[in-house]
């Protein structure tokens, strides 16, 4: 039987990229998330994935970012720096910079918009691959209208740099082939955790989570549960995290959008959004404060939050 490439495992939360109000990275809140993050115990970081608006930010603001990571991260849990583009030059000019800056992985999408066929996306990401630095497949159709089953999984995953793959579908019946395809092979992480119980008993290791940004104590509780066969224990978990994404749904905000507003009534450095982005109106923000307060999260000492904040433990930039 072979092995895992690599040991990743556990919950890696896809990062919000905070903003000021007028668009500029904020350096502060990002390095006090990253910080926010590591004390809540999660086992990695995904830095510049779609959480974290990848799409809104030019080469030169991803690379910053990934350097931030590394700075602030500093080896105590692997960064995984989101890489995906549309052109393979420009994809794989980010992955060599991503593996110069020090990052542990990249994370990559086949070519959004383009619509390349079958071949030419196994082209695509076996060059990425070949820069060297271990790569996570990441699987998510509905944004980029290509889906990577388990047949084309087959022609991805004897490149030895491949060593994770993500699966955002809802397909669960997809995801449990591709899981059994890869998974003595690769490590296999859910990208919608409301799947994690589904895939975890089917051979996943992990979950790039967003929900994470707004609770990453239930989410990291939620998977620890689940590895252990505790899913009693795992059912509050799974819980809260069902009733965020009711919420979320309910509110009608962009996704990336709703994590950003519900941080900041959490008191969480999530900053804002950026264009084409915007914050919602005060209606909707009063409706996502009622609905937080109905959700019972564990580990959000508000006060506590505030206090990361309030200290401005490291000055925000533009």
């Amino acid at each position: 039987m072979t092995e895992l490439r690599c040991d990743w495992n556990g919950v890696f939360p896809a990062a919000v990229t905070p903003f000021t109000p007028e668009g500029a990275i904020d350096e502060g809140s990002l390095r006090l998330l990253i910080d926010l993050f590591i004390s809540e115990g999660v086992q990695g970081l995904v830095a510049v994935g779609s959480t974290g608006e990848w799409f809104s930010l030019n080469d030169e603001e991803r690379l910053r970012v990934f350097r931030i990571f590394h700075e602030q991260v500093a080896g105590r849990v692997p960064v995984v720096g989101g890489t995906s583009a549309i052109g393979t030059r420009e994809t794989v000019a980010l992955t060599e910079a991503a593996k110069d800056i020090g990052l542990d992985g990249c994370m990559v999408l086949p070519p959004p918009y383009a619509m390349p066929n079958r071949s030419e996306v196994v082209l695509h990401l076996h060059e990425v691959a070949d820069v060297g630095l271990p790569v996570m497949l990441y699987n998510n159709p509905a944004r980029t209208g290509i889906n990577i089953d388990s047949t084309l999984l087959a022609d991805l995953v004897d490149h030895p740099n491949i060593v994770a793959f993500k699966d955002s579908t809802k397909d669960l019946y997809q995801m449990s082939e591709s899981i059994y395809a890869v998974r003595d092979r690769l490590a296999c992480f859910a990208g919608l955790e409301p799947y994690g119980g589904s895939c975890f008993s089917r051979g996943a290791v992990g979950i790039v989570s967003t929900i994470s940004n707004i609770c990453a104590p239930d989410v990291v509780a939620y998977c620890e549960h689940l590895m252990a066969g505790r899913f009693e224990k795992a059912a509050h978990h799974q819980e809260v995290i069902d009733r965020l994404y009711h919420l979320l749904t309910k509110s009608g905000a962009a996704n990336y959008v709703f994590v950003k507003e519900a941080m900041a009534l959490l008191g969480r450095p999530g900053g804002s959004p950026r264009k084409p982005y915007r914050s919602v109106d005060e209606a909707t923000r009063e409706g996502i404060r009622v609905g937080l307060k109905c959700i019972e999260l564990t580990g959000q000492d508000q006060e506590r939050e505030m206090h990361w904040v309030a200290t401005n433990q490291y000055q925000s930039s533009a």
